[in-house]
């Protein structure tokens, strides 16, 4: 008899992980299990010895029942030393849960022979193993490599190459869909759907994807995919990446837009964002996906015709007109950028070729025009109207991001007009705000000016009506609303429940801690406001305050990313991070149950908006709906 023993030993994070190993099934030979008590595990604190006191004897059902596991799929098999990817035989396989803290993976564990040396063998269908399958990724979170013949290593997969790969971020609504990454010299990582605490939504999920293969040759494919539910794929978006300089080359921020497309006759969209980044960021990617409904207000009125005004969560747009810039002379505007952030100054952009990319690295918001936000479920729009020096002229308006013009009002009014032609019982709300513009070259627009360009780009069959209170419009039922004039135009508005402000919303580049106390904040004020707005994004430009030691030690990369890289945009390279904690935040059960008894509508704004927006706020109006039916329910019984 020989006491066989396999060892994992966790380093960085996970070694502060409980681990241990429950085994739920094991083979000797063909239908002949294990006696347990063969089979001990000493588990701990980052460290796992797994050891099984029976003797030795290749045998090929074993191997069968331990590639079966994972459908003989060697994607989903690591193993140490030498020796098959697939192997013919095995000496015996015990199955069993294994725990990193509160995480669980079901995995196969066997072990093999190899001329002299006796290896180990591990399967799983959450591991995704690399071309040798000597290494392996665990659930995209950690990273597997082996030692000898018998010692599995993990470690958290994001300190295995800083600066070298990618973070990797997705949402999914549906098990149709399944967003993966594949990085050339790595393995893949798909991110199947998982359900989470809201009805029809996904969990955030999150991972890593970096290359350490060496630095030839010198640039690395980078896909973004989606996958059918058959493993076909819908959607391929190619970047590459240079091992040397780890410069991306591929569409830049402005092309990165929503992807419409058809799948089992079901209308499906993905966006995708992927970011050139410094540290202390690192390079960003990321791939929403999942089903979306052109008029989603219309259906929500059919199904529940007494869905009120005041029930909606809507997805909101931020600085909405900020996918286009326009501007003379960008090194005026550079002027002024660096003279009103000191970190932006310490860069020594003097001398450099900064022009326009930089304004777009600091200054874009959305990629996709008014329409295609429209399309991804977009219904209400932050816009701040402007125009330069003293003289009104509609074709001179822009929106206004600080000093720095976006899209023309009248274009952007033309986008939703088109938009609400189209779908006829559909309504969208456009805030007029003067917040953020320099007033002292710009002027912003008063209301008549507004009720100019709207009069000048609204078709009669959709009409406009500019107010500065939506109290008006709680109790009636969105049919109703799209009876009337259906774009909604808000001017002047108070007494507004908003999450922002500028310490929250610029504490950090990666910590989203600051703006999750904001929200929470907000949303346990019980004042009758006429409406809510949540902000997701983080303000990046005003953050980089905190950060001028280590911008110190990275300027090169810094200047190469806001200056000449078209994916060197700084908000889009935080949206993911702040994405995965305020998507989640809005799922929690606390936060359900404050935006329900919000007095108003509620807004969730996020910069480049997105499918995983839209879907989390129509979940959130579906419950408000609920609640209210039910309170008014329980209400009348009592009565």
């Amino acid at each position: 008899m020989s006491k066989n023993q396999v060892t994992f030993s966790f380093s960085g994070q996970a070694a502060n992980q409980h681990v241990d190993f429950i085994v739920t099934d094991s083979r000797i030979k063909k239908d002949k299990i294990i006696d347990l008590g063969k089979i001990s595990v000493s588990g701990g604190k980052g460290k796992l010895t797994l050891t099984v006191d029976v003797s030795r004897n290749g045998n090929q059902d074993v191997a069968s029942w331990y590639k079966k596991s994972v459908n003989n799929n060697t994607r989903h098999m690591v193993h140490t030393a030498r020796g098959s990817n697939s192997p013919e035989k095995l000496n015996f396989a015990v199955k069993g849960t294994l725990s990193i803290g509160s995480q669980r993976f079901d995995v196969c564990i066997g072990q093999g022979h190899y001329a002299t040396t006796n290896n180990w063998h591990m399967a799983g269908n959450t591991i995704s193993a690399r071309a040798n399958n000597k290494s392996a990724y665990l659930d995209n979170v950690y990273f597997i490599t082996t030692s000898g013949s018998d010692e599995f290593n993990v470690a958290d997969a994001n300190t295995i190459s800083e600066g070298k790969g990618f973070d990797l971020w997705t949402s999914t609504n549906t098990e149709s869909l399944t967003p993966r990454f594949d990085l050339e010299g790595d393995a893949l990582h798909p991110f199947p759907y998982h359900s989470g605490l809201l009805p029809s939504i996904g969990t955030m999920q999150s991972g890593y994807a970096f290359d350490t293969t060496g630095t030839a040759p010198t640039h690395r494919d980078f896909h973004l995919q989606l996958l059918s539910s058959n493993n076909s794929q819908y959607q391929n978006v190619l970047f590459k990446l240079n091992r040397i300089t780890s410069a991306i080359e591929g569409n830049d921020v402005l092309k990165q837009t929503t992807i419409q497309f058809e799948g089992d006759g079901k209308p499906y969209m993905m966006n995708y964002g992927v970011s050139h980044a410094a540290l202390p960021l690192g390079n960003q990617s990321y791939i929403y996906a999942g089903e979306y409904n052109k008029q989603w207000m219309t259906t929500l009125a059919k199904q529940n015709p007494d869905f009120r005004f005041r029930d909606l969560v809507l997805s909101g747009s931020h600085d909405a007109g900020m996918y286009e810039i326009h501007i003379n002379d960008p090194k005026i505007a550079i002027q002024k950028m660096l003279d009103s952030n000191p970190v932006l100054a310490s860069l020594e952009l003097v001398g450099t070729q900064a022009g326009e990319q930089l304004l777009a690295n600091l200054s874009l918001t959305q990629k996709d025009n008014a329409y295609t936000q429209l399309v991804t479920g977009t219904r209400y729009f932050d816009f701040r109207p402007a125009y330069g020096g003293n003289v009104f002229s509609m074709n001179q308006t822009y929106h206004l991001h600080n000093f720095i013009p976006g899209v023309v009002f009248n274009d952007f009014l033309t986008d939703i007009d088109k938009y609400l032609k189209e779908n006829s019982n559909e309504f969208a709300i456009v805030r007029i705000a003067k917040s953020g513009i320099d007033t002292d070259n710009f002027t912003p627009l008063n209301q008549e000016q507004v009720e100019a360009c709207l009069q000048a780009s609204v078709s009669p069959s959709v009409g406009y009506q500019v107010t500065n209170s939506l109290d008006s419009f709680h109790e009636l039922t969105l049919s109703q609303v799209a009876k009337g004039k259906r774009l909604i135009v808000l001017f002047g508005a108070s007494n507004v429940n908003d999450s922002y402000n500028d310490e929250d919303y610029s504490a950090s580049l990666n910590d989203p801690s600051a703006v999750i106390t904001a929200l929470n904040s907000t949303v346990q004020k019980n004042a009758q406001y006429q409406y809510t707005v949540l902000q997701l994004q983080n303000t990046g430009s005003a953050a980089l305050k905190h950060y001028k030691s280590q911008i110190a030690l990275h300027v090169t990369a810094w200047l190469n990313d806001l200056v000449f890289s078209g994916t060197g945009n700084l908000l889009q390279a935080t949206k993911p991070t702040f994405d995965h904690a305020t998507y989640t935040w809005l799922t929690q059960p606390d936060t359900v149950e404050a935006i329900a008894k919000q007095n108003g509508p509620v807004v969730v704004q996020n910069d480049f908006v997105d499918i995983a927006l839209y879907q989390h706020a129509l979940a959130l109006s579906q419950q408000r709906y609920t609640q209210r039916v039910k309170e008014e329910s329980n209400a009348m019984a009592e009565a």
